[in-house]
């Protein structure tokens, strides 16, 4: 019987919200089992409050010889009975291998998967289901059958109190708030920044009594002070410094979040805030896989026969910027049955 288990997922912060589940169903499943999350610096603030991961490790940065070198020890001096990567990337697969983990399973199709002991043969770029669903699908390597998707994220107490502060400061504790989040990590196309623009007046003409706030971090600075710029009514841009933890509970206050297909929309929707989101026609970039899982939501893709696989061609497409089309009616009256 295995007590002491590491599950990575070393990627960005939607993937991590997406992992989640795996951890509740193996607490579900074995309440005695200790469970430890190996996640990126910047991610971690996920598990702030979430009751089925018992520790968390965490890096920065790989490329750092130091850096492997302590994380190779600390995951060696847990002693864990077995290692679950969720994202299999080869620098971490070779350091959990050298760790003497026993069992040491992931999915297959990599060229590094003699690195793991067992493998679930899975082809998720044909997008046949969600990416929570098909982490959920490892489990049974560790005879774990029934899948808990039922999660929910809630801010703590101390990050709720510091957004209060600032909803305060700004006068918008007893509004309506609609997040605007135009940022992403740049891995698909995005709804461009002149047709956030163009939604943002369109919301204020129809929601007269709401308040839109714009949210992003410190490499989305330009963006976020274009759209301020060039928008033609009254905006509240939040810090850009805000923590992970404290972004999650400024999108627990909001009534809808609007983004792209981006870490912080998994992250509304997990904390069941209705979202609005902006998808690609592409198909590896399909909501099939990557949507919003839980909660009320509303998913806008580009009406165009996308013949795209892997990556927008951008200029050289025939449709290129097919997000120009949207008019937004939909997104109005998504707005309108949220309360």
């Amino acid at each position: 019987m295995m007590k002491n288990i590491l599950i990575a997922e070393t990627d960005r912060i939607g993937d991590v919200v997406l992992s989640l589940p795996v951890f509740k169903s193996i607490k579900q499943a074995h309440s005695r089992i200790i469970l430890t999350a190996l996640v990126r610096k910047y991610t971690e603030g996920i598990f702030r409050n979430f009751p089925y991961v018992d520790k968390v490790i965490s890096f920065s940065d790989l490329s750092i010889r130091s850096e492997r070198e302590r994380l190779r020890e600390e995951i060696r001096e847990r002693n864990f009975d077995a290692a679950l990567m969720l994202h299999p990337e080869y620098k971490m697969a070779r350091i959990i291998y050298q760790t003497g983990i026993q069992k040491r399973i992931s999915y297959g199709w990599k060229w590094y998967q003699y690195l793991f002991s067992q493998v679930q043969i899975q082809h998720r770029s044909q997008n046949t289901r969600h990416q929570l669903e098909y982490n959920l699908e490892l489990l049974k390597l560790i005879n774990i059958h029934k899948k808990r998707t039922d999660i929910v994220l809630k801010p703590v107490k101390e990050d709720l109190n510091f957004i209060h502060k600032i909803l305060k400061e700004q006068k918008l504790l007893k509004k309506k708030l609609i997040g605007l989040h135009p940022g992403s990590g740049h891995s698909s196309l995005n709804l461009p920044p002149d047709k956030y623009i163009e939604l943002i007046e369109k919301i204020r003409r129809n929601f007269k009594d709401c308040e839109i706030l714009l949210t992003g971090n410190e490499k989305e600075k330009s963006l976020i002070e274009h759209i301020a710029y060039n928008t033609k009514v009254s905006l509240h841009p939040m810090p850009l410094n805000l923590s992970l933890s404290h972004l999650i509970a400024l999108i627990s206050r909001m009534n809808v979040f609007i983004s792209n297909s981006t870490g912080p929309m998994h992250i509304a929707s997990a904390l069941r805030t209705p979202v609005v989101a902006f998808f690609s026609p592409v198909f590896v970039h399909s909501p099939m896989r990557w949507g919003p899982y839980w909660g009320k939501r509303l998913v806008v893709k580009p009406e165009v026969e996308c013949r795209e696989y892997w990556k927008c061609r951008m200029k050289h497409c025939l449709w290129y910027n097919c997000f120009q089309n949207l008019d937004f009616r939909n997104v109005i009256d998504f707005i309108r049955t949220v309360k």
